[in-house]
């Protein structure tokens, strides 16, 4: 079963186009795995504002020409630029940056404790439908932040690994705004499940976790896979699923056991990007 938490602001339909995408790839492949989907935002107590009505807007924005810029612009002209053509564009940019996403990170923690007994039912009631077969949970931009929010406060979660797919969870916990696993750069936390991170750098909104995550024992508490969509901010953020490596990598989750912890090697061995922190100095 692939228990399927989505991110960010994501509306009814939204959640079922995005669950038909997932069931499309997985009947390709002819994959024997059901697909659960909770609409877990709605569920639990955060709710969004309409956020648009606190942007300036002008009557038409003037237009800007990139033949104006001069060759070896420096920063601040660039930014100048920039803010010129923004100044009457914030709708655009904010869809761009995602005010939604930001938005519902603020009111994620705001909120959590609603959030994670949501997800913490669904998921129990997930594990209890798969009557002993494996249950892989799979969380989406700020659904990975949950995801991995929920595992860590969980140490008994009836699943044997998760996987984040374009999150930010890796940023946040750099920030330390992730209550269940506090930053530690000399002892970080580790999940009790083997840990997959999915990430394109054309998303401006995912990032790697294994750097920040690095063991000196030579296990790899989680593990990251870059894939190449190939495509512009902000549709590579919803391309992953129509990648193949990302299929072969949550075919590869599906067979891991928490109580077979991966080493380094093993995981370079299958295609992820792992490495063991450095040896302290004497």
């Amino acid at each position: 079963m692939l228990f399927f938490v989505h991110g960010a602001n994501e509306t009814s339909e939204g959640l079922s186009q995005n669950a038909s995408r997932i069931e499309d790839q997985i009947r390709r492949r002819r994959w024997d795995v059901r697909v659960v989907a909770p609409e877990w935002r709605r569920r639990s107590g955060l709710r969004l504002g309409n956020w648009r009505k606190a942007l300036y807007r002008q009557a038409r924005p003037t237009p800007i020409s990139l033949a104006s810029l001069p060759t070896g612009v420096g920063r601040a002209a660039v930014m100048r630029l920039v803010t010129n053509y923004f100044e009457g564009r914030r709708e655009a940019m904010f869809e761009a940056l995602g005010a939604q996403l930001l938005a519902d990170i603020l009111g994620y923690h705001q909120h959590r404790d609603s959030i994670q007994d949501v997800l913490r039912n669904e998921l129990i009631a997930a594990a209890r439908a798969a009557r002993g077969r494996p249950v892989v949970p799979v969380g989406l931009s700020l659904g990975g932040i949950a995801l991995v929010d929920l595992i860590a406060t969980w140490p008994q979660a009836p699943v044997e690994a998760c996987v984040t797919v374009g999150s930010q969870a890796p940023l946040l916990y750099a920030f330390d705004a992730i209550p269940s696993l506090r930053y530690d750069e000399a002892d970080p936390p580790r999940l009790r499940v083997p840990w997959l991170n999915v990430y394109d750098s054309r998303d401006l909104l995912s990032f790697v976790a294994e750097p920040l995550f690095r063991r000196s024992d030579g296990l790899a508490s989680v593990v990251d896979l870059r894939v190449h969509s190939g495509r512009d901010f902000p549709r590579s953020h919803s391309a992953y699923w129509e990648l193949a490596p990302v299929w072969d990598a949550i075919a590869t989750a599906f067979t891991w056991k928490r109580t077979e912890r991966l080493t380094v090697k093993e995981a370079r061995e299958l295609g992820f990007e792992a490495r063991k922190a450095p040896a302290p100095r004497s």
